[in-house]
């Protein structure tokens, strides 16, 4: 009886640690941009996503978790959800996130995990769209948001050599 007990308290801060927020309000009546998240295809069962991880430190739901949510149950086949968030056309500070992405966790495990990630503190124009790329290698890692029309890049992060997570990171 009493794992019981431990297994639903477990479940229920589990369950907080999954929450995630809307990245616009519902009582939100303002105008709007949008960000579009992309993938560099490496193969079948593996992909470099670019993704909004969260806005104001606020997590909302990503392309690399939609995109594990799609894959799980279809082995080595990775199924990209690239999501394109619809935001206020307000001052805010976005996350921004390059990760090397696999169907498999045993994959992910054992294999090479490119990260680099960085906040973007500007104002969307309204009615603008703006897009999430980036470039993921042993040798350089970068990520950066760019206006999807003008391919004006509005902020870059980069690193030079090594951006690999440890083992413990994945």
């Amino acid at each position: 009886m009493k794992n019981i007990g431990v297994l639903a308290a477990l479940a229920v801060l589990l369950g907080g640690c999954a929450s995630v927020q809307p990245t616009l309000p519902d009582d939100y009546q303002g105008p709007t941009a949008t960000i579009q998240d992309s993938e560099r295809r490496l193969e079948r069962g593996k992909a470099n996503l670019f993704y909004l991880e969260s806005i104001d430190g606020k997590r909302i739901k990503t392309s690399r978790t939609e995109s594990l949510s799609a894959s799980y149950g279809q082995g080595d086949s990775l199924e990209t959800v690239l999501l394109k968030n619809w935001v206020p056309a307000q001052r805010q500070v976005f996350t921004i996130v390059g990760r090397t992405t696999y169907a498999m966790p045993m994959r992910a495990m054992t294999g090479t995990v490119y990260e680099i990630k960085g906040d973007v503190d500007f104002t969307p124009e309204a009615g603008r769209s703006y897009t999430i790329k980036g470039h993921l290698s042993e040798d350089r890692a970068a990520v950066w948001l760019e206006e999807r029309v003008s391919g004006k890049v509005i902020e870059k992060f980069e690193v030079e050599g090594d951006s690999e997570l440890g083992f413990f990171e994945k």
